[in-house]
């Protein structure tokens, strides 16, 4: 039996969000600075406590010099087409 888990699109976006901010060597405190926030709001919204607005996303997916679309890609996809699989 399959079974699927569910996490919040918040939760997914932040997970990459933090990811890429970590694979690059940027601090918390880097991220806040060049988006104008303060260091505890950059970590809410990288544990994602706070909602990421579309504004937000592309400035953050900017400075990590990525394409937002790739921070909102669903992992999901792969999960329900192995589940189509193992039906038939």
């Amino acid at each position: 039996m399959l079974q699927i888990t569910t996490i919040s699109h918040t939760t997914r976006v932040a997970t990459k969000i933090r990811t890429l901010r970590r694979n690059r060597e940027y601090s918390q405190e880097y991220m806040a600075l060049l988006l104008n926030i303060s260091q505890n709001a950059y970590s809410r919204l990288e544990n994602g406590k706070t909602p990421i607005t579309i504004d937000r996303l592309y400035q953050i997916s900017s400075i990590l010099q990525t394409n937002p679309g790739s921070l909102l890609e669903m992992e999901e996809v792969a999960t329900v087409k192995e589940w189509q699989r193992a039906r038939y």
